[in-house]
């Protein structure tokens, strides 16, 4: 099976004991694990693509998306999904990036895509709930974590190389203003460069890079 980049925005190690998603605590204690670093000021634009330009990309003027793919889905071959790159987002599943899909929605088409195309090619992929809804009511958070430890226990079924990963933490404003915790989450197969350091985004691209061409057995 081909391996899969699960980008979960806005996932937080803060409420994990909050709302005890059971699947995504098993993962905690069997995999690697590691924090993710990433200061303010945090968007979902430019902090996707420095994970998938393997560089700190500041600025989406500096990226031209319509003629070019980003560079580690050129170098993995990996099918898109949902990434919040765009408005609508961008890859095979397109959404519109505000308060319009509820999480369930969202989460349930991502979900079945990416077993639809995970026997394929290698996915990379991402959850928008967490970060596009607990802006606007927070009240909503382990609801909206259960439905996603629910399909992590789902698409883990079927994949057995992964990276599970969060940009940066919970947001902590009603707006989009690049507000989130600094500390993000990391879940995955592979071990992190280093095993006492947090996780730079571009070293999510290049992790991903070994898993597919198997350079790290």
């Amino acid at each position: 099976m081909n391996p899969l980049l699960l980008g979960i925005d806005g996932l937080s190690y803060t409420s994990f004991m909050k709302c005890n998603p059971r699947t995504l605590f098993t993962l905690f204690s069997s995999t690697y694990r590691g924090v993710v670093l990433n200061k303010k000021p945090q968007f979902p634009q430019t902090s996707w693509m420095s994970v998938l330009e393997l560089k700190n990309i500041k600025d989406m003027s500096a990226v031209n998306l319509n003629n070019e793919k980003p560079r580690l889905l050129k170098e993995t071959n990996a099918v898109a999904i949902n990434l919040p790159i765009t408005n609508p987002t961008y890859g095979k599943l397109s959404l519109p990036y505000d308060t319009s899909v509820n999480a369930e929605e969202e989460i349930n088409k991502v979900t079945q895509i990416v077993l639809e195309l995970i026997e394929e090619s290698p996915v990379i992929a991402s959850i928008t709930a967490i970060d596009r809804l607990l802006h606007k009511d927070p009240t909503e958070k382990c609801k909206i974590y259960s439905l996603v430890d629910s399909a992590v226990r789902k698409i883990l079924n079927k994949v057995d190389d992964f990276i599970i990963f969060s940009l940066y933490g919970e947001p902590k404003g009603e707006n989009e203003d690049g507000n989130h915790e600094d500390y993000g989450v990391f879940l995955a197969t592979i071990p992190r460069p280093s095993e006492h350091d947090t996780v730079k985004l571009q070293e999510i691209g290049e992790l991903f890079i070994k898993l597919v061409k198997k350079e790290y057995y």
